[in-house]
Parts: structure tokens; sequence; C-alpha cells
């Protein structure tokens, strides 16, 4: 019963925020952006489960920082992170021509050869590379299954809308998406979420231990697949995508190795723009640092 009324109120909510979006998307996505800034300051004044997390990484991270410049970045984080979600009225029920008219600069985008993966981290709205890959070719998207059933449709519709297939981090949607590299298909990853039981290991990033996926290592033993890390990075008016090559050590069959490179590479692209990434999850907790959140 208790399960059912989760449900009813995840459907009530999800319909409450297509009403919202609706009634949004008259308005381009500067104001768009303004609406996440509010929204992001309210979630720093009401320090909440995101603002307390983020603050807990950015203080691990730059430790060595100012704590005035950590708390304007936590600020700043927080406003980023809102503007992805009130960008997605823009992503998620604007013609697509209209949507098309956010990119503003494509880089290296000649590297997305047929059966490319494409290893994307939380950083600008990483929701927009969905629409440009679908433009290059066929795209499926690795994703972690929500526990609402209401909740996973609306999102597989959402981004379905750009003709994005999803496959479940299972071991049915590691099959789909070795399918779709070996048909000549894109598929992309976000590898800095928290892996689920035992499909991770422990790698250094931004010098914390970070529990990393360990599934780019496994996919990659299995299809000859080109890889490459590709970002969006929130620009005046809209988006810059780039896509950038790799380095061998992603491909190594050692899941520490592979880890390693990885977290190497998502250090170098927030680099570039730390408040742009999004710093919720909580990647450096460890056996050794249990109650660190």
């Amino acid at each position: 019963m208790a399960s059912r009324r989760s449900e009813l109120g995840v459907r009530l909510a999800i319909g409450a925020a297509l009403g919202a979006a609706k009634a949004l998307s008259p308005l381009d996505v500067t104001a768009l952006r303004r609406l996440g800034v509010v929204t992001g300051d309210l979630a720093w004044r009401l320090d909440g489960r995101s603002a307390r997390v983020t603050r807990t990484n950015i203080d691990l991270v730059y430790a060595d920082r100012d704590p005035a410049w950590r708390r304007r970045l936590v600020r700043e984080s927080l406003r980023h992170t809102a503007m992805t979600l009130t960008e997605a009225v823009a992503l998620w029920t604007w013609p697509l021509p209209r949507v098309a008219s956010l990119l503003r600069n494509v880089e290296g985008d000649h590297r997305l050869r047929p059966g490319t993966l494409v290893i994307a981290p939380h950083f600008g709205n990483w929701e927009y590379i969905g629409y440009f890959l679908n433009t290059v070719a066929p795209l499926t998207a690795l994703y972690q299954r929500p526990a609402s059933a209401a909740l996973d449709r609306a999102l597989a519709t959402a981004r379905g809308r750009f003709g994005t297939r999803s496959a479940a981090d299972s071991i049915g949607g590691l099959r789909r998406i070795v399918r779709a590299l070996q048909t000549g298909g894109l598929v992309i990853v976000l590898p800095d979420q928290v892996p689920r039981g035992g499909a991770g290991v422990m790698a250094p990033c931004f010098g914390q231990p970070a529990l990393t996926m360990s599934l780019v290592s496994r996919l990659l033993q299995r299809v000859d697949a080109n890889v490459v890390i590709g970002a969006v990075t929130r620009v005046e008016g809209g988006f810059s995508l780039g896509f950038e090559a790799t380095v061998d050590a992603v491909r190594d069959a050692d899941p520490e190795i592979s880890a390693r490179a990885i977290n190497a590479a998502i250090e170098t692209i927030v680099a570039r723009d730390p408040a742009q990434y999004q710093w919720e999850y909580k990647r450096f907790r460890s056996a050794e640092r249990p109650g660190l959140y």
C-alpha cells in the first residue's frame, strides 16, 4: 500500500512538472537560466541535502582554497544544477528546430565515428548532448533505472523525443549497448554516477578516493569501440560542445587503471569551470569514511 501511494505521488509530481514546463515553454533560455539562479539560491539558503553534499565534496576537493571561495563555489554550483532543471523546459517541450538553435559551437565532432562510446560527465547541461548526438547517429544511453516506474517512463519519453534509446544498468542493458556499438551507433555513458552494488572500484579523483563505475572497462573488453570524452558547456544563449580523444588506459582490462584514466579526464573538464560540475553525487564515501555524508 505504501509503495502504491509513493508511486501515485510520483505520478502527481510528474504531471505537475509537465504542466509547469508547458507554462514556461514560451520563455527563452536566458529567462529559464534566471529562474534556475533563483531556484539554486533557494536551495543554498535552505541548506538541504543537495547543498550539504555539494559543500562536503567541494570542501574535500578544494581544501587548500579560501573558505569564502569555497562557499561561493557551492552557491554557483547549486545555481548551475538548478539551471539544468529549468533548461529541461526547453529540451523537453520546445520544437526540435528551436532546441537546435541553442547550439553555439562544436569542437571535435570529427571524432564521432560509427561505433563510438561517448563518456560524458555531469558538467554543464549533459542532457543537451543527447540532442546533438542523435543528429550524428542513433544514440543509446546507459542510465540508472529509478525506483519509480512512472519516473522511468517519463524520463524515457522525454529523452526519446530526440531519438535516444535507453539502456538500464543491467546485464540486458549492457547487451543492448554492445549491440548498438557493433552496428555503428553511438553510446553515451555518464561515468561519475555512483555505481550500484559491486559494479565499481575505488580510484582517485581530485586527490580523493572515489567510487567509480567499472562498466567502461568491462564494456571495452567485449567490443572494440572508438572512445571519446564529451562535455557540454553552458555559454551565453546556449551550449558549446566538445569531444576529445581518450588515453589508452581507459581501455585497460584492469578496471582500476581504466577508472583512474576516466577520473583524470573528468578532472580536466571540471577544472575549466568548477561551478558547472554537479557536485551532488556521494562519490567520496568509502569503507574508511562511512560517515562522510
